[in-house]
């Protein structure tokens, strides 16, 4: 008779999903964006401020529009054109509430004339609180500038 024997296979297939390497790939993708996130808060508009002794600025909540000598503007993080700027200032002020501050980092290179026009635009748009961001002077405990133009 033929030898009829019983073949034992052994599977070596894996019983289950290995989650590991999905773990370190979400952990490498949460440093990279703890790592990034600081940088998408600057503003796109660099600005060298102005030396003055200023207030210390109490809340964070503020709206700010930044223009560089060469006119180029942004609010907040936003970079926008001239013509843009006052509808930006509106609609951020409806979403943070008309008593925040719109702080003007303009640059020191900046002409006055230049300033006095986002004043009033940021005034157009219906702010109530405007003030020049400055730079703080050596040995001054202080930050913000905070003598803004109230209506």
């Amino acid at each position: 008779m033929m030898d009829v024997r019983r073949r034992i296979t052994t599977d070596s297939a894996i019983g289950g999903v290995n989650i590991v390497p999905v773990i370190d790939l979400c952990l490498v993708l949460l440093v990279i964006l703890l790592v990034i996130s600081p940088l998408m808060d600057r503003s796109p508009v660099e600005v060298t401020l102005p030396r003055a002794h200023v207030l210390k600025e109490d809340e964070e909540n503020h709206i700010s529009i930044s223009v560089n000598p060469d006119g180029r503007l942004a609010v907040n993080s936003q970079e926008l054109d001239l013509k843009d700027l006052e509808r930006a200032v509106r609609n951020e002020l409806k979403v943070r509430g008309s008593g925040v501050y719109v702080i003007i980092r303009a640059d020191e290179n900046v002409q006055y004339g230049r300033l006095n026009e986002l004043i009033k635009i940021a005034k157009d748009a219906g702010a109530t609180h405007v003030a020049l961001g400055t730079r703080e002077i050596e040995g001054d405990e202080s930050t913000l500038g905070a003598e803004g133009a109230t209506p």
